[in-house]
């Protein structure tokens, strides 16, 4: 009978609250022990044990990333696939995709398509709206009946506040939330049926003026979003706020939770790690929706982190071609890759002592999973195995040459964290030789 081994260990367990260092052991998909003693001799001649020297490293679930595009640089499978090697074991995918998830026979397909046990977990959100033009709802209850475990315009805003009250009405009732891309279309240049927008570029401020960009004000976000929560007070509805990015955005997210409402928020990585200075060298890798913001919204969206206004970190993986971001900025593509850089950059706010690394795991494993309605990843005995292995202070640079996918924001960056191993379903989905070369027996 196989047994795998993972010894003296450190196992984070968010959801019981648990750090410290243990032997692990494997057995049939399952964890079978959790134990600090290890009696090896019973192992030692059995040809089907293997061993692992885990001193220095760590253990957690896997984990969720809620906010993934996949555009027409990928397909599904490439992306479950650089999703495991990047410590992945579920993912939540937006409805901005060819053909729109925005029926029930669509997302059964994709959830069929997506059932491979060796392969992160897909999640589908449902289209809020029938071709994501915030005209009509879509049909959220069937949607909802074939898995849809949300419902959102994706990369979109919900910008008709009549389809946006029904919607949040239905999805009341049904025990869904809605999730919004929170931009005021009209103010952002992004309204297409205006005659009158300009498309916005990036954030409008100093910067934007002396680059001779055209400015998404700030404001564009925090307006929506407080329209939006006197429409969850007057409903009842779960209102998710996706990528944070502005102060005054988490100021009101702050205040709406401690009037006791359904709220809940997510930032992403180039939101707590970068600001619209970047954009000094015209460099579309970080031309992203929203844009990035001011130092002092960074800041904001750390100490959001802090304090636990903002409940999940995402990748906001949107990956895209070359051809389309080596273009002048204004006619570049909006986005960039997110998935395979999303465990470092999180790791970082530990290593600057703003988050604990117990914090860090949960924003990427049990939160996600808590905002969503699903089972909280938890490692326990006796229960199938999706977990990660890692080293929290192996040190590297970040090369795109490396990715899989592009553009990253983070070329070049020098980070700490390695994803050493992915289990998912109790079964290797992905292994460095970094840890197959600390196989002791």
């Amino acid at each position: 009978m196989t047994h795998s081994i993972f010894k003296s260990i450190k196992l984070i367990n968010p959801a019981t609250n648990f750090n410290q260092k243990v032997n692990v052991i494997l057995q049939n998909k399952k964890i079978i022990s959790i134990s600090k003693n290890l009696n090896l001799e019973k192992f030692n001649k059995d040809n089907q044990t293997i061993i692992y020297d885990c001193e220095g490293l760590t253990m957690s679930p896997g984990i969720f990333d809620m906010r993934v595009n996949i555009g027409k640089t990928e397909n599904l499978k490439f992306t479950q696939i650089t999703a495991a090697e990047s410590g992945i074991t579920s993912m939540a995918i937006l409805p901005n995709q060819t053909p729109k998830l925005n029926n029930p026979s669509i997302i059964d397909h994709i959830k069929r398509q997506s059932e491979d046990i060796n392969l992160p977990k897909v999640m589908v959100y449902g289209a809020a709206t029938k071709d994501l033009n915030s005209l009509e709802m879509s049909e959220i209850g069937l949607m909802s009946e074939m898995g849809a475990i949300g419902f959102t315009n994706g990369n979109k805003s919900i910008k008709n506040s009549l389809v946006m009250r029904r919607l949040m009405s239905y999805a009341a009732m049904i025990n869904r939330p809605i999730i919004q891309h929170a931009e005021d279309e009209d103010l952002s240049g992004l309204n297409q049926a205006s005659t009158t927008s300009i498309r916005g570029e990036m954030n409008e401020g100093e910067i934007s003026t002396r680059l001779g960009l055209i400015g998404i004000p700030a404001c564009a976000e925090v307006i929506m979003i407080e329209r939006d929560i006197r429409l969850a007070k007057l409903t009842g509805a779960h209102y998710h706020v996706a990528h944070v990015s502005t102060r005054d955005a988490v100021n009101v997210i702050r205040e709406a939770k401690k009037s006791g409402l359904n709220i809940t928020c997510d930032t992403a990585p180039p939101y707590f790690s970068l600001n619209e200075s970047k954009l000094l060298t015209y460099n579309t890798a970080f031309k992203l929706s929203p844009p990035l913001r001011s130092e002092d919204d960074r800041l904001a969206i750390i100490e959001g982190i802090q304090d636990g206004t903002i409940d999940a970190i995402a990748s906001d993986h949107r990956a895209r071609s070359k051809d389309t971001k080596v273009q002048p900025f204004s006619a570049a593509s909006v986005g960039a890759s997110g998935i395979e850089t999303l465990f470092s950059i999180t790791l970082d706010l530990v290593h600057k002592k703003i988050i604990d690394i117990n914090k860090a795991i949960s924003f990427l494993t049990i939160n996600p999973a808590k905002i969503l309605g699903i089972d909280s990843p938890s490692l326990e005995e006796e229960k199938v195995a999706d977990f990660i292995v890692f080293d929290e202070n192996e040190s590297h640079i970040i090369k795109q040459e490396n990715l899989k996918t592009s553009p990253t924001p983070f070329d070049g960056n020098k980070i700490h964290g390695k994803i050493l191993a992915t289990y998912i379903n109790g079964q290797v989905a992905f292994m460095n030789q970094i840890l197959k070369n600390k196989i002791i027996q």
